[in-house]
């Protein structure tokens, strides 16, 4: 019998020994300050690889330095709550990104129902906070037991003077995401067939992408939609049809009413020089069914956020999720050589161009989504390729 209880003992003990990163030793301390009060460096010491991937993100900058931001935000209240939640204590977090770390690292569950009736729930008012236990998709030991933080860089043994708690059901879901992002749909983790994360925080090196790439990124603008371009010219008279679908598991262009997608239709002869477009950079009008936009406005029609903003119902033609549009055109162009089709996003669509100062009042550069083109040789017509 004192052989077995040896064996069980030493048994017992190569378990707790082998329990990997995710498991937890002990209670928080109640004594420690708040964690909503931490700011972003505290983490940088265990996560550097993870703090500079931050660092180079949306959420990682300072967005008080966004002329758009700084326009809107003297008008509306609520704009802090998601883009700046932690504009109130601006001493403890001079110098931190927009939402420093322990802005989405505390969301402990949703809060009201999931439900954003009004300007108090908006953002991360949405959520139940933990201001003692740091949140996230795995735990952590906690204590001087030595192990290797994810996105440590140098892989160097490390005690964690932070309780941390395994929370996959907000951190592996829609749910840590939707409160900024589509609040209306929060309470629904089933709205989107596919986490936020897959796309906008892939696993590379053993942890999640915390430069959370999304509409202003290259890369991932081009992974959004399919292209296809095909055209006819039988004397004169030139037939086009530009095909478009949308990959993603939300609507194209994403960004809310803030950014803008334009089919962008060239003809050129066969120099090269160009004959017609379908799109002015001054009139964005001129081809209604080439704009792809999601537009909210107030009572007097200027562009506003959504909610609580707006006052004049949504208009959205933008691609739905796992849509293929096709729009149609008709001409007489005799001497067209080329027929190019661009699908291009904005970042700004140009209507809140009148919030800035008027020196700051120019279009960004576009992002190309995708792109096709079909020659005509000899009017004989073509396909994209």
């Amino acid at each position: 019998m004192a052989r077995n209880g040896i064996f069980f003992g030493i048994l017992l003990a190569l378990i707790a020994l082998l329990q990997p990163w995710s498991a937890t030793a002990a209670s928080p301390d109640d004594k420690k300050p708040s964690l909503l009060k931490t700011p972003s460096e505290a983490c940088q010491s265990c996560h550097k690889a993870i703090h500079q991937q931050w660092q180079k993100s949306a959420h990682g900058q300072p967005r008080t330095l966004t002329p758009l931001y700084q326009a809107l935000a003297q008008s509306e209240t609520t704009c802090p709550q998601c883009h700046l939640p932690k504009s109130e204590d601006k001493e403890i977090f001079k110098g931190d990104g927009a939402l420093p770390c322990v802005t989405c690292h505390t969301i402990e569950s949703v809060a009201h129902g999931g439900k954003s009736n009004n300007a108090k729930t908006m953002g991360i008012a949405l959520y139940q906070l933990n201001e003692k236990v740091i949140q996230g998709p795995n735990g952590a030991w906690f204590g001087a037991k030595g192990a290797v933080p994810p996105g440590s860089i140098d892989e160097e043994l490390a005690s964690n003077p932070f309780f941390h708690h395994a929370n996959p059901e907000v951190f592996r879901t829609t749910t840590a995401c939707l409160g900024c992002h589509d609040p209306q749909k929060l309470n629904d983790a089933k709205t989107y067939p596919v986490s936020c994360q897959s796309c906008h925080m892939p696993v590379s090196g053993g942890f999640a992408d915390h430069g959370t790439p999304a509409g202003k990124s290259p890369r991932m603008v081009k992974r959004g939609t399919v292209l296809s371009l095909q055209a006819k010219q039988n004397g004169k008279e030139l037939t086009i049809q530009v095909t478009m679908t949308n990959l993603l598991p939300h609507p194209f262009p994403n960004g809310g009413p803030f950014s803008m997608g334009l089919l962008r239709l060239t003809l050129l002869d066969a120099r090269g020089e160009t004959l017609w477009e379908n799109i002015e950079k001054q009139n964005m009008d001129k081809d209604p069914k080439a704009v792809f936009a999601l537009t909210t406005a107030d009572d007097l029609g200027h562009p506003a956020p959504p909610k609580p903003m707006t006052t004049i119902p949504a208009k959205d033609s933008r691609l739905k999720s796992g849509e293929t549009r096709s729009v149609n055109y008709k001409m007489q162009q005799p001497s067209v050589a080329v027929v190019r089709a661009e699908l291009i996003v904005l970042p700004l669509a140009p209507g809140w161009l009148e919030k800035l100062p008027e020196n700051q009042r120019e279009l960004p550069k576009g992002l190309l989504a995708a792109k096709s083109e079909v020659k005509l040789p000899d009017g004989t017509g073509g396909a994209n390729h």
